[in-house]
């Protein structure tokens, strides 16, 4: 006897551990209606996988949030805009506007840019300055 769920967008019955043709739909509206596809096409080129990878580089492939807050040492598997390229499309590979995180750090500054996007901008701002600063000097 199969087991049957809810879809919890449309609450239709569908077979368990299949997915309702309602989420197909829900993407392909969210395309047409919603999609930044100029950042999409950004994040998806080879413009910003360069970018990327030079932030890493110059990070030392270390999350900088948690090294310059906490004295952490954590591997870095994302690469955030200081200034999201939504309000600055401009400084969308600019190495000055980007910093190495984790996951999690990542999770948690976006959280905080809903709170304070100004102040947490320019926090972060002098954090970057600062831990390039003395990864130059050789203090990390």
């Amino acid at each position: 006897m199969p087991i049957y769920k809810r879809c919890s967008r449309c609450g239709k019955r569908i077979l368990s551990g299949s997915t309702c043709p309602c989420v197909k739909q829900r993407h392909r509206e969210y395309d047409r209606y919603t999609r930044d596809w100029r950042s999409k096409n950004f994040y998806g080129g080879k413009e910003w996988e360069m970018a990327r990878a030079a932030v890493l580089d110059v990070d030392g492939g270390i999350d900088v949030y948690l090294y310059m807050t906490e004295g952490v040492i954590a591997a870095a598997d994302t690469v955030h805009h200081i200034i999201p390229i939504k309000d600055d499309w401009e400084r969308r590979a600019d190495i000055d506007n980007m910093m190495s995180l984790s996951s999690d750090t990542h999770s948690m500054i976006e959280q905080m840019y809903r709170k304070n996007k100004g102040e947490m901008i320019r926090k972060l701002q002098i954090m970057i300055k600062e831990y390039r600063g003395q990864r130059e000097d050789g203090g990390i």
